[in-house]
């Protein structure tokens, strides 16, 4: 019983601690993969929208692209933190660019920043 009660304490702590080192750099592999598919699915969204803004309209362009841009410029971000608030805004207005300019490429008014329904 002694020697049960040692590797539950101090003494068996190296398996323990190995597999939480194994662990902990498996979750920063997950962490980079994560954040590498957030990218991708992120800039091939900004491609879409590049795609679709040469559809719109020239007077539409005209009427909404200081919009948009007061809404690009808008964002606040510090890229060098990482902040998931950073990710979250820019989440947040791609997802609300690509909705007015795919609503403007049909001649429909989209919804502003900050307006979804």
């Amino acid at each position: 019983m002694g020697s049960e009660q040692r590797d539950n304490n101090h003494g068996g702590n190296g398996a323990d601690r190995e597999d939480l080192v194994r662990e902990l750099k498996h979750l920063r592999e997950v962490v980079r993969d994560v954040g590498e598919s957030f990218i991708l699915r992120r800039e091939g969204e900004i491609e879409a929208i590049l795609s679709h803004l040469a559809a719109v309209p020239a007077g539409t362009l005209r009427n909404e692209a200081p919009n948009w841009l007061r809404e690009i410029h808008s964002l606040k971000v510090k890229q060098a933190k990482g902040r998931l608030k950073d990710l979250k805004g820019l989440d947040g207005l791609i997802d609300e660019l690509a909705e007015q300019i795919v609503s403007a490429q049909d001649g429909r008014k989209g919804k502003g920043r900050g307006q979804r329904g």
